[in-house]
């Protein structure tokens, strides 16, 4: 049987390999699909757009010629000497009907039968009718006389059906005697809308056109049953000016402003039908794509289980590393890339091995300094000299300073013992060093007062458990108690940054060179400034640690620097 090409099992690199490999492909011809397709219906909506505009600006074109043609003619008429005549003796009321039979074919003739002018009408000055061009119109008197020349709407006779009306767009004008200036009548000239219609009546597909007037009704239109409706689209096209298109549901709607009349002509096109010619193109082209596909596919075989043969090798290794057996890889690929990979996998293996030497290494110091910690905590000669100092104040019954003796010692215990625990407040360590400071004060009989100062919003801020006992005790021993006279110890807490510094001072003797090597030696005996020093870079990293130095006026200054956290306390078994 043939070998496939490709391990289906979705488990594998390979297979994620060649997913990969065919997903870039179709991602690539998908973009490169949609961006050559965008380009080409842009430009091709950009094309079909602009000839839909021209073709707007064609039917505005013939349209002002229809009105130009219509204002020229008015002028012809109103001009005429046979009409003025006509028109005087019309008022001084010496006219018969021969004069109208005469006027009315001196006015056919002026018009020689234009097929788009309906018609032609008279009348007199107080706006009565007096004679048409056609011999079927409806006599109808003016209700609104102008003083200037205007466009109106309305419905006249239908030529050849006297029962029958149809929608007129008519030019109205005064005109006056020529030789007087007086007032003679009025002239209207009126052009059918299916005149109107027909010059945009044959356009191909479902392409619908209209004309709408300034409140957005329709006054023309290649379909008759929709005149004097409100066209659904006019707002949006009334708000706008000029010419221009927009979407509307499933149609395009391309519009022209016609300043004569102060109407709009408006294109509605179906969507579907505005693209119609790309939808072949579009089918070559999704062939085209599918048939590069079935070819990336393939490739895409080959080029998996070529390249993905060393790194199942790698994944197989990586499964003997993570069940314990950390060991190189021996066998490295000629491939360079693959090669490089292998090489930089054992270069991690060695890392990573030195990286949990360190750690084993890190966490017996830790374990070491923990335990060291603990045995401070229990120091017997601290409880013993402690409980000697009570059984002496009970002897002279001190019975006051008995019991903050032993309420301080019974407080300082229960706070550094901790259950264990390695971290708690700064408030919880200032109380374990008041403890402390109170015990010592008993003891050395009021040698030295102190002070603990620190700002509410940062005793709920976390730290390792003793930072500060044994800085304390160092400042009583190494400089309050050689002191002559009465010492101070401070202890402040301050917030520089993202960190929390713990300040202790005194007023002691100050710290020598050589006391600065032992203490920083770790010679001195007991769980010292070395130790705390290390403690803090172990939990906290090594930007962080402690300082210490003499003061300008006498005495020694000790920094404690940690990383300001809050939260829930971390609990360590030491």
């Amino acid at each position: 049987m043939k070998k496939k090409l490709i391990n289906f099992n979705t488990g594998t690199i390979r297979f994620d390999y060649f997913r990969n490999m065919v997903l870039t492909a179709v991602l690539f011809m998908a973009l490169l699909f949609i961006g050559t397709s965008g380009v080409f219906l842009y430009n091709s909506f950009s094309l079909k757009s602009e000839d839909s505009l021209h073709q707007l600006n064609y039917i505005s074109g013939q349209f002002q010629y229809y009105l130009t043609s219509v204002d020229n003619y008015s002028r012809t008429v109103l001009s005429d000497s046979q009409v003025q005549n006509y028109m005087l003796n019309y008022n001084r009321s010496n006219i018969d009907q021969q004069d109208t039979l005469n006027v009315r074919q001196q006015i056919c003739q002026i018009i020689q039968s234009t097929s788009f002018i309906h018609s032609v009408r008279l009348y007199s000055t107080g706006g009565d009718y007096i004679l048409a061009s056609e011999s079927f119109s409806t006599p109808a008197n003016l209700e609104d006389l102008p003083d200037h020349s205007i466009w109106t709407v309305g419905l006249r006779t239908k030529v050849g059906s006297a029962s029958e009306q149809l929608k007129v767009i008519s030019l109205l004008r005064p005109f006056y005697d020529i030789s007087t200036g007086d007032l003679l009548g009025y002239v209207e000239i009126s052009v059918s809308e299916s005149a109107i219609s027909g010059i945009y009546a044959d356009q191909n597909g479902q392409q619908r056109i209209f004309m709408i007037d300034s409140s957005g009704t329709i006054q023309s239109t290649d379909i008759s049953s929709e005149l004097d409706t409100s066209y659904q689209y006019g707002t949006e096209i009334l708000d706008s000016s000029g010419s221009g298109y927009f979407f509307s549901g499933k149609d395009l709607i391309f519009y022209s402003y016609f300043p004569t009349l102060n109407w709009y002509i408006v294109s509605q096109i179906p969507f579907a039908d505005f693209l119609s010619s790309m939808l072949l193109l579009f089918g070559i082209s999704l062939v085209i794509a599918m048939l590069i596909m079935a070819v990336c596919i393939y490739v895409s075989q080959r080029v998996a289980l070529r390249v993905t043969s060393p790194l199942s090798h790698l994944v197989a290794h990586i499964q003997k590393v993570k069940s314990g057996i950390w060991e190189p890889i021996d066998i490295i690929p000629c491939n360079e890339e693959i090669s490089t990979l292998f090489h930089s996998f054992n270069g991690m293996i060695t890392t990573q091995t030195k990286m949990r030497d360190d750690l084993i290494e890190a966490e017996k110091l830790k374990r070491q300094l923990s335990l060291s910690l603990l045995q401070e905590q229990v120091n017997p000669h601290f409880l013993y000299n402690t409980l000697d100092n009570i059984c002496s104040l009970a002897e002279i019954d001190e019975k006051d300073t008995l019991i903050r003796l032993t309420m301080s010692l019974s407080s300082f215990y229960r706070s550094s013992l901790s259950k264990g625990k390695m971290h708690v407040t700064v408030k919880e360590e200032l109380d374990i060093s008041r403890s402390y400071l109170e015990i010592m004060q008993i003891r050395y009989i009021n040698k030295f007062d102190y002070t603990i100062s620190c700002p509410k919003s940062l005793e709920e801020c976390q730290c390792i458990k003793l930072l500060l006992q044994p800085v304390i005790e160092n400042s009583i021993y190494h400089g309050i108690k050689e002191l002559p006279g009465h010492g101070h110890i401070s202890v402040r807490v301050e917030e520089e940054g993202d960190a929390v510094c713990f300040m202790i001072e005194d007023n002691g003797k100050g710290i020598s060179n050589s006391d600065y090597d032992r203490l920083w030696s770790g010679q001195s005996g007991h769980f010292g400034i070395k130790n705390i020093h290390q403690r803090i870079q172990l939990y906290y990293g090594n930007q962080y640690g402690l300082s210490i130095r003499n003061r300008k006026e006498g005495g020694c200054l000790t920094v404690i620097t940690i990383p300001k956290r809050k939260g829930e306390v971390q609990c360590q078994q030491g």
